[in-house]
């Protein structure tokens, strides 16, 4: 029975190519869809599934009043081991702090030392860190080996690239040099993590190395204030103890070593399932945007199906007399329901085959939204992706296939022998709703592409508080630890150099993809305000080359310490001072003693367009400098010259490491990469949406066409021109078109108003947006109901007429 089922649905297949092709068309998209944003969540949600008993695993992270931090202060590892109870392991990893770490191995005297630059997954760590999460060793004591200061564990690949052709055990005691001034002994090889993990280093130097070293000044073992995203925790509970019991002691740990806190400052526990899928702390996938992505698929199937429905429903009357004559020889409605099930299935079947054979390349060409571990082999390594696409064959079949098959196998036989024309019109209502249903999807995407271009085009032309403009920023070899005369004699060389204006010396340029912060606390008239803010450090020169305005006081005096503080506006304001001036003269602590306020700085944006300005403070260090911040000249033509000789005084004081520069204005760009993607996404989705529904639409135009023919004919005969036929033919798609435009307008509204909350400083939701929206949807609509119009109204009227 089903293979007859099945056999009839290939001949009917055969006979409605076109009605087919579109079904296949509409449907394959969006199993496509759903296919791979299945595979991205399942990708997603297997990182650090491995770790034995991996619910009681979490990492201590850093909630403050607006800003979000995976790091904490460096002691609080010490003070987890010694005051807190629950906590079975504790893990501290610290990565190493470099730029350009040049990785030295030692060849002896006869040979040249190896050198590999640019070297990365360094950390500081202990054996704490592989109870939590294990490795497999291949040499090595896993209890000792990372017990003594500079020490070291290299992961197999690792391993292989400093030691190639050298077997574990004959690594262990080799040396390893990091920066040329940290050196350490191999003493473990481990096996490269074969699971999938955020915590993926290859290098594992002993903790011991910064707690007994000069590292212990640059890692700030006793500073409870500083907070740096490079500086991790993990902690292991023991059984059947709560977070929120942990929680309570870590709070009483900051309580008594940072008195002054104002409690807006939050120590917690994260989970390590929400590691990877949290961006506030650093995860790498936004569970919105995941979300969103499901949305989209759901979005793109229901498009597919209401397209088979309205095909299916429009050409029912075509099957009458073949559903009458088998109800008049006995066949039942469940077997008729049965029998064009098994054709949507058939059908559904045949697209997920077309689906899963677009995959490699859809992969491929949103190569931009994909993990980067993620690739079409995926599809065959995971089985739970193939149960999904079962589960999506079935799903989609019986969502699109049941309600045609339910109005076709209702059908009288006595009513559709006589007049089968009654049969399709029962339906026309639905038709016409699916129909507003689809444009209403469309008209939605198309209006949220224009706001987020609008968006976007707002934020980067955004006069963000300082010059971005041909602003170039590079590091420089540095160690906290040692002066470095060098740097210095650097910034001499770019300041005699004709297309630079001027240079600075410092930490971070004003706006950067990180955060850096500090405490201060305002203790005067009464008042004790304790804050956390942004900071920046360098040179007097600082705020020349970022063109940053003085609104108040003056800039601070040369000095290698801090000796004198500039605050923004924000901060001047924070501390009870309405107009900036005012603040000029008083005091804040910071650090070790009381400095000055000496200037207030206009307000500039820290960060994207979706934060509001931060409260800052700025101080002169310039001995502590790591990035070097130069500003070209304004004409372009001048830079390229100008590069070539900052590249050549770079290499005349530091020889042996490359120059790596960027240019500011691409840092800031790199702000909206994620809302470019977003842009880019909703183009697609809005091409793809316009795509399947106006498919669906030029279905039903042939359709009516093909059933009009006569009436066309007729109608020419009489006189009827062709733009009359096309407009007569037209009306009824174009009024459905201004209804969706219509229902559209208030929920495109609702959705990008929601989504502009998401930024500090946004655009306006213009009125023009939605008119601009509505008019390119429905005359892309509209063209395509014309031009299958037109066909069928320059049809020889007495082709049509020949026969009855």
């Amino acid at each position: 029975m089903i293979k007859n089922y099945f056999r009839t649905a290939l001949r009917y297949f055969q006979r409605n190519k076109v009605t087919t092709l579109i079904n296949i068309l509409g449907l394959s998209t969006g199993i496509s869809a759903a296919l791979i944003i299945f595979m991205m969540i399942r990708y997603d949600r297997s990182f650090d599934q491995f770790e034995p008993a991996g619910e009681r695993v979490y990492r201590v992270v850093t909630d403050g009043d607006g800003w979000k931090n995976q790091g904490v202060p460096v002691p609080l590892a010490e003070a987890l081991k010694q005051n807190v109870s629950g906590i079975e392991t504790v893990a501290a990893v610290y990565d190493y702090n470099d730029w350009n770490t040049k990785v030295i191995i030692p060849q002896g005297s006869s040979k040249p030392d190896k050198i590999f630059k640019k070297q990365q997954q360094i950390a500081f760590a202990d054996a704490g860190y592989f109870n939590i999460l294990p490795h497999r060793w291949l040499a090595g004591n896993p209890a000792g080996a990372l017990k003594n200061p500079n020490t070291l564990v290299l992961s197999e690949s690792r391993a292989k690239v400093y030691f190639p052709g050298l077997s574990p055990d004959q690594i262990i005691g080799k040396m390893v040099i990091f920066s040329d001034t940290v050196r350490t002994t191999v003493t473990g090889i481990v096996a490269d993590l074969e699971a999938k993990s955020d915590f993926d280093k290859q290098c594992f130097l002993s903790l011991n190395t910064v707690y007994n070293t000069s590292l212990k000044k640059d890692y700030q073992t006793d500073q409870w204030e500083s907070v740096n995203s490079n500086n991790e925790v993990l902690v292991k509970l023991s059984p059947k103890v709560s977070a929120a019991t942990i929680n309570r002691q870590i709070a009483a740990i900051f309580k008594l070593h940072n008195k002054d806190a104002d409690g807006k400052t939050v120590r917690r526990l994260q989970a390590l399932a929400d590691i990877h899928l949290n961006p506030d702390f650093g995860g790498s996938v936004n569970p919105a945007v995941i979300r969103n992505l499901a949305i989209l698929a759901i979005f793109l199937l229901a498009l597919g199906a209401i397209n088979f429905i309205n095909l299916s429903t429009a050409h029912a009357s075509e099957r009458a007399k073949e559903i009458g004559i088998r109800k008049t020889l006995g066949s039942g409605k469940g077997q008729l329901m049965t029998q064009f099930l098994s054709e949507t299935f058939l059908l559904t079947l045949i697209t997920a085959i077309v689906s899963t054979a677009l995959v490699p390349l859809l992969l491929k060409v949103f190569s931009g939204f994909i993990p980067k571990g993620l690739n079409a082999a995926y599809l065959f390594r995971d089985p739970g992706v193939w149960l999904f696409l079962l589960a999506l064959i079935i799903g989609v079949s019986l969502v699109a296939g049941l309600y045609p098959a339910f109005i076709m196998s209702a059908f009288r036989p006595v009513t559709v022998l006589k007049d089968n024309k009654s049969t399709a019109s029962g339906s026309a209502w639905l038709r016409k709703t699916l129909i507003v249903s689809q444009f209403v999807i469309a008209q939605v995407f198309v209006i949220g592409v224009l706001v987020v271009d609008k968006q976007l085009h707002f934020a980067e032309a955004k006069n963000m508080g300082f010059r971005k403009d041909a602003i170039i920023n590079f590091y420089v070899p540095f160690d906290f630890n040692k002066p470095n005369p060098k740097k210095l004699l650097l910034k001499q060389e770019l300041a005699g150099i004709p297309g630079i204006q001027a240079v600075s010396l410092g930490n971070q340029s004003p706006a950067f993809n990180g955060f850096m912060s500090t405490e201060v606390d305002y203790k005067e008239k009464g008042k004790n305000i304790n804050l956390s803010v942004n900071s920046r450090d360098g040179d007097t020169a600082y705020l020349s080359v970022y063109r940053i305005k003085l609104v108040a006081g003056r800039n601070v005096t040369a000095s290698d310490t801090a000796n004198e503080l500039l605050i923004n506006e924000t901060l001047a304001k924070q501390i009870g001072f309405s107009q900036p001036a005012a603040a000029v003269g008083h005091f804040l602590q910071f650090g070790n003693g009381q400095l000055p306020i000496v200037g207030v700085m206009q307000d500039f944006n820290q960060a994207s367009v979706r934060t509001s300005v931060a409260p800052m403070i700025y101080f002169s260090a310039p001995k502590r400098g790591y990035v070097m911040h130069v500003a070209l000249q304004t004409d372009p033509a001048s830079w390229n010259k100008a590069i070539q000789q900052m590249t050549a005084a770079w290499k005349s004081v530091y020889p042996d490491t490359d120059f790596d520069y960027t240019f500011l204005d691409k840092t800031v760009e790199n702000f909206y990469k994620e809302d470019r993607q977003l842009s880019l996404l909703l183009t697609w989705s809005a091409g793809i949406a316009i795509f399947i529904s106006c498919l669906g639409m030029l279905g039903l135009v042939i359709f009516m066409t093909n059933k009009r023919v006569k009436e066309i004919g007729v109608r020419k005969v009489l006189g009827a021109s062709v733009r009359q036929i096309i407009t007569l033919l037209a009306a009824d798609f174009a009024k459905l078109l201004v209804l969706a435009f219509i229902i559209a307008v208030p929920i495109a509204w609702w959705q990008m108003h929601k989504w502009l909350q998401n930024f500090a400083y946004h655009t306006a939701l213009n009125w023009w947006l939605f008119l601009l929206g509505g008019v390119v949807m429905i005359t892309v609509a509209l063209i395509i109901v014309g031009i299958r119009a037109g066909k069928a109204a320059m049809a020889n009227p007495a082709d049509s007429l020949r026969t009855e």
